[in-house]
């Protein structure tokens, strides 16, 4: 079912809530939570039926892994986001008091596993704050004759007072934030009326309708590929739970098969056995550590079981190998590589390449949107006239390399720049040393400047 709202239509009484469009993704995010959560056993229906009454969880949490594997790639080393010189301690101080880092990483994560992600800015009466919103309170309102132009940005989430059951909106337009109060069935499943705001004590102080002061909206979204929709992006996960929920079986298959011969059963003359007259539990004739063989007795034995899985093993590396494909993943990236196949950082980067695209891909869709927050943040503070603020220009976001580094194959690439008159040696320093500030850089060039000519003693 399409998850499309034009209108606003969906938020009138007598309308089903969740909206009907939108439970199919509501129900998928639920999902998804409970898989990165790693209760699987709720998703995988029967997981562990034919183990009972022995429970087995074997959590093999792929999709944890994932989403912290992609946004460690992505931003595990926070992007260098510049504005203008004289804009750069407002700009950093927007970044620093949101703790923007986090949260551009957590949105990523959000990407991966729900394919949306939210952000959303506000005034806290001290300076604007960025925010990260759960998918599932937003409901996106579009234009009917074009899916990809946003006209109103709803964020909704239940309340209670008492027994009864609410809903409180909040409508986002280019300047404007509206708020709403939805009085729910008792059954919590549709919307009876529209009630007054201060019903809830906290809502009380809100006005029905705000201004920002900034033309536009406060609420940022961001997808990962996008859904035939053209309004919600598709999770990560989706392609991948059926190969986990297999593997996941195979492995408690093993497991239970294992445990069973861990315990085996022994087989010998009936007369072995007999029934204790106590608890009348049928128990060895004999509790001492050897039992007495008569001529022409058969010895005990116990049963035993020739483990020869090697097809089960096989079969799991098969399905591993697809779910590394459909996950867009390089065994590289888990530390799984064959020896010699990675004895420098350009070869593992070429090992790297499908994981790397991905990571770009992702890239790709965060960073306008993630200009944009920070932009709109920096109007807010001035509209709402904190001192000290002031709107940003000429943002830009500056995506660092977060695979290891090999110093010795960089120090060869940067002679070898050099040896070609590719690159100054200033620009060499700044990349074999990211993290050095320029006033470093300028003392080191003139001391090897310095050094080239004469003038000063090297150091050993």
């Amino acid at each position: 079912m399409t998850t499309v709202h034009t209108d606003l239509s969906f938020l009138n009484p007598m309308q089903k809530w969740p909206p009907a469009a939108d439970q199919a993704r509501l129900a998928r995010y639920a999902t998804n939570r409970l898989l990165l959560e790693g209760d699987h056993d709720l998703v995988f229906t029967g997981l562990n039926e034919d183990d009972a009454p022995r429970i087995v969880k074997m959590r093999v949490n792929w999709f944890k892994r994932i989403s912290t594997l992609f946004a460690d790639l992505a931003v595990g080393a926070p992007p260098a986001i510049r504005a203008d010189e004289n804009q750069q301690p407002n700009l950093d101080r927007i970044v620093e008091d949101n703790s923007l880092s986090l949260t551009v990483y957590d949105l990523f994560t959000d990407l991966i596993a729900f394919g949306d992600g939210v952000l959303k800015v506000r005034w806290n009466g001290e300076r604007g704050v960025i925010s990260r919103i759960d998918p599932r309170l937003w409901f996106p309102v579009v234009d009917p004759d074009d899916v990809g132009t946003y006209t109103h940005h709803v964020l909704a989430w239940e309340v209670k007072k008492g027994d009864e059951k609410y809903v409180k909106v909040e409508i986002h337009w280019p300047g404007t934030v509206e708020h709403r109060l939805l009085k729910l069935n008792t059954a919590g499943d549709e919307i009876l009326e529209t009630a007054p705001l201060p019903t809830i004590d906290r809502y009380a102080t809100l006005k029905e309708e705000e201004e920002t002061g900034v033309p536009d909206f406060l609420v940022v979204p961001f997808s990962n590929l996008k859904s035939g929709d053209g309004v919600h992006g598709m999770d990560d996960f989706r392609g991948i739970s059926d190969l986990v929920e297999e593997i996941e079986r195979r492995l408690i298959k093993i497991s239970g098969t294992l445990d069973v011969f861990a315990d085996p059963w022994m087989a010998g003359p009936p007369g072995l056995r007999v029934k204790d007259p106590t608890t009348g539990e049928v128990v060895w004739a004999s509790d001492e550590k050897y039992i007495s063989i008569t001529e022409g007795e058969k010895v005990p034995e116990v049963i035993t079981w020739d483990a020869n899985m090697a097809a089960t093993f096989s079969h799991i590396e098969a399905v591993l190998g697809q779910l590394y494909v459909m996950a867009e993943l390089s065994p590289a990236a888990f530390g799984e590589t064959k020896s010699g196949l990675a004895e420098s950082g350009s070869a593992l980067k070429r090992l790297l390449l499908p994981t790397l695209a991905k990571v770009g891909r992702l890239r790709l869709r965060v960073k306008p949107g993630l200009l944009e927050v920070l932009r709109t943040t920096a109007e807010l503070e001035v509209a709402s006239r904190m001192s000290g603020a002031e709107s940003l220009t000429n943002l830009t976001v500056e995506w660092r390399e977060n695979l290891p580094v090999d110093p010795l194959e960089a120090a060869k690439v940067e002679a070898t720049r050099r040896g070609a008159m590719a690159t100054s040696i200033w620009g060499s320093l700044s990349r074999l040393d990211p993290d050095a500030t320029e006033e470093d850089l300028d003392d080191e060039e003139a001391r090897i400047k310095a050094e080239m000519v004469g003038t000063v003693e090297p150091l050993l």
